[in-house]
């Protein structure tokens, strides 16, 4: 009997898990670019701070207010990692800015947001968008992998949308 209720526990986590994932959230540890150019870590990121965001219609940063940060135990989760070692643990549907526009390595959820209904899928070998101080830099995607393990994800509203700039990545928001 107790293995009947632990197993249905499991699985009601599992499916609370996956419901869930049709956010967008970001691991514990990963960097938040400040509004004043530094960096905070996600997890001590909380509503009123001013983050650097990237509006890609005018090519332009331009600082936000966090308006809500949510967070929540997730059991899988993926890595991107770029040519020049940047990487950053996501959920799968979290949008990136790319050389061909938003993409996500798992386009059917990302598009359940109309914001992203135009988001092509992601592969290794694509260049994505990243925060360099003065300019905005392209690298080449060089690994794209699943992590199963317990990680606390973190999600982050701004002001009016927008994207925020995580491990220097330029990703969207929901």
């Amino acid at each position: 009997m107790k293995t009947n209720i632990l197993i249905l526990t499991f699985l009601s986590l599992f499916a609370l898990n996956m419901s869930i994932n049709a956010q967008n959230y970001l691991a514990t540890g990963t960097q938040i670019t400040m509004g004043d150019d530094l960096r905070k870590g996600v997890e001590d990121v909380t509503v009123g701070d001013v983050i650097l965001s990237y509006d890609y219609t005018k090519d332009l940063y331009e600082k936000k207010k966090v308006t809500g940060v949510d967070k929540i135990m997730f059991n899988r989760l993926a890595r991107i990692v770029l040519e020049n070692k940047m990487q950053v643990l996501v959920t799968s549907q979290y949008p990136f800015w790319s050389e061909r526009g938003w993409v996500s390595i798992d386009p059917e959820m990302t598009i359940q947001n109309p914001k992203y209904a135009s988001v092509k899928q992601c592969n290794v070998g694509d260049y994505l968008k990243f925060y360099d101080i003065l300019s905005t830099g392209s690298d080449r995607i060089a690994i794209i992998e699943g992590i199963l393990e317990p990680i606390m994800g973190y999600n982050i509203q701004l002001e009016g949308g927008g994207s925020i700039i995580a491990n220097g990545f330029i990703i969207g928001v929901d």
